[in-house]
């Protein structure tokens, strides 16, 4: 008597409704671009890690390029809105004191919100040029520039406020960077120097960084 071996089961896909299924595509999504910008994606990965098949991708979204702008560059957006409409609490300050209370209090958050989005905003920016040029200058920038703006009362005479969005905006990506590569991903070092980059980072801020060499 012959022995046929059936042919073993596929495990059945777990049901989501078509919203949840939507943000696990976007949530794949993110972590794929941020691994390997617009151009090295395959939707194929993409699809594997959010556990569905290229055709579920394709009824989501039209094309890959839409699921990198919904996924990638809208929360981006979104997150760079929100560090500047904490920073509009800055303008309630009177003094540089008062200036730096209240940028202690949310300059932490700024921080940490940079390292989250940072390999977004390099994904977004850097993935294809003309859409990283596009995404600058109609998003990015005029956040940059109002950012500084917000500031404009309790600048020192001579500084363009301007200048000064672009210098916020500047150190916090580089503080980004440098704990994005420079350190391993969510280690207990880069997590326990939270706090003193934000010290350091608020005191900077407010008061520069170079030494005071007047004689009382």
């Amino acid at each position: 008597m012959t022995d046929t071996k059936r042919p073993t089961a596929r495990k059945p896909r777990a049901y989501l409704p078509a919203a949840e299924r939507r943000q696990s595509i976007l949530a794949a999504a993110r972590e794929v671009f941020s691994r390997s910008n617009l151009q090295g994606a395959r939707t194929r990965d993409i699809a594997a890690a959010a556990a569905v098949n290229q055709a579920t991708v394709f009824e989501h979204f039209a094309s890959k390029e839409a699921l990198f702008e919904a996924a990638v560059v809208q929360p981006l957006i979104d997150a760079m809105r929100g560090m500047h409409e904490r920073m509009e609490t800055y303008a309630d300050a009177d003094t540089p004191d008062e200036l730096a209370r209240l940028a202690s209090a949310s300059s932490q958050r700024h921080i940490a919100d940079m390292m989250e989005i940072f390999p977004l905003l390099t994904a977004a920016l850097f993935s294809e040029p003309e859409s990283g040029r596009r995404l600058y200058s109609e998003h990015i920038a005029p956040l940059i520039r109002e950012r500084g703006r917000v500031l404009d009362g309790l600048l020192r005479e001579g500084l363009d406020p301007d200048f000064v969005g672009l210098a916020i905006f500047g150190t916090l990506f580089a503080i980004a960077m440098d704990q994005h590569f420079g350190r391993e991903a969510g280690g207990g070092e880069a997590a326990s120097d939270l706090a003193e980059l934000t010290r350091q980072f608020g005191r900077m801020s407010t008061g520069g960084f170079a030494r005071d060499k007047r004689v009382p």
